[in-house]
């Protein structure tokens, strides 16, 4: 893990975090003014968001101390650069507008005054990276396109913030930029990424969202019966919307096992950490499941809810039990359970062109990542096979 990595989780760990995000970018993502050249405009924004001295205390440095006169060697810079990437994430890109000013906000950083936040993009914005990386790769091109010094800088940095990320939306980007960008330079710098998992040769990154994993078939019917599975998945919904929980992971794959680091998010605060590490001889399994897992299973519950739904509504017509509209109402929730349950899990992952990879040991919990790029998970489990 790189210092502004640790920077970044040390920051996320702090109670005020949120204000300290909010003081950073009023610091480096205003371009009317050079970051830390205002130590009293600094001065008066940290009394307005309610901050001491104190709450900026990290590992890597005081964080208000930092944006007020500017990092003095490698790990406050790491602490600015985490900064960055925290002002991010507590006001992500919303349309494109707000995207194309973060791009240019972290261009400038680094073109100007050398602070690369990129790295840490991802991270700080999940799956909502994607647009930002658009953005960035929209400036590269418009600068390409002007052929003149302007910008070219940014473009520079731009193009080399592609070409190093790993993640599935970057490397999107890259290959759309590798075949439209005519400067020279820009040419090598995009069409030097790794072909397709940005990993070195002897290991694999994969990256995705860290869940329960498959169920069994009578685990399934057995929610679906009991009304659980309705219930289960409608708390997914309202935590996912409402609450913005999310298990971002990453997992890295070498010939001698697996690590899996994962963290649980909520309301953009990170409440666990989780760092699990499986050896390749304890490990029992290691697959990952195809497009649309048990749709069988799913397509079979789903006809005989709603064919007990249509014939049991014509039995109580025939003969007016007492109570048939409860029956029914629970029959229509059995049905609405294992639709919501299958769209939650298979559908939409495979709707992305995404999979599931499950990791199995001999002894202790199976962890299974959702969100997965198939090519790449493919390319992992061969790793682990010695292919």
């Amino acid at each position: 893990m790189s210092e502004a990595q640790k920077a970044y989780d040390a920051l996320s760990a702090l109670p005020k975090v949120s204000e300290l995000a909010k003081l950073a970018a009023a610091s480096l993502c205003d371009p009317t003014r050079a970051p830390f050249s205002d130590a009293d405009a600094i001065e008066i924004a940290r009394v307005d968001l309610g901050l001491s001295r104190e709450d900026g205390e990290t590992p890597f440095g005081n964080a208000i101390t930092v944006l007020e006169r500017g990092p003095e060697d490698a790990a406050e810079k790491a602490l600015v650069e985490a900064l960055a990437a925290h002002a991010i994430a507590e006001s992500p890109p919303r349309g494109e507008e707000s995207e194309s000013t973060h791009a240019r906000d972290l261009l400038r950083l680094g073109a100007r005054f050398g602070l690369d936040a990129f790295p840490l993009v991802d991270r700080a914005l999940g799956d909502g990276a994607l647009e930002l990386w658009e953005a960035v790769g929209e400036a590269v091109r418009r600068a390409d396109a002007l052929k003149s010094g302007s910008g070219r800088a940014e473009a520079i940095v731009g193009a080399a913030a592609l070409a190093s990320a790993t993640s599935d939306a970057a490397r999107v980007i890259r290959k759309k930029l590798s075949s439209q960008v005519r400067d020279p330079l820009l040419v090598r710098i995009v069409g030097d990424g790794d072909a397709g998992t940005g990993s070195s040769e002897g290991e694999r990154r994969l990256e995705g969202e860290l869940t329960e994993g498959v169920r069994s078939p009578l685990r399934t019917t057995l929610l679906a019966v009991s009304g659980l599975l309705f219930a289960i998945s409608v708390l997914r919904i309202l935590g996912a919307l409402a609450l913005v929980y999310r298990r971002p992971a990453e997992v890295l794959v070498t010939k001698s096992g697996v690590r899996v680091r994962a963290k649980t998010m909520l309301l953009g605060r990170m409440l666990r950490e989780t760092d699990t590490h499986i050896a390749t001889p304890a490990l029992v399994r290691a697959s990952r499941e195809v497009r649309y897992p048990r749709m069988g299973l799913y397509a079979g519950l789903f006809a005989l809810a709603i064919g007990s739904y249509v014939g049991l509504s014509t039995f109580v017509d025939g003969i007016r039990a007492a109570s048939p509209s409860m029956l029914l109402a629970g029959l229509v929730i059995v049905a609405l359970g294992i639709a919501l349950d299958f769209a939650l899990g298979a559908v939409r992952s495979g709707a992305k062109g995404k999979c599931l990879v499950l990791f199995e040991p001999e002894k202790g919990q199976r962890v299974c990542v959702a969100g997965v790029d198939p090519k790449s998970a493919d390319l992992a489990l061969g790793l682990l096979r010695g292919r």
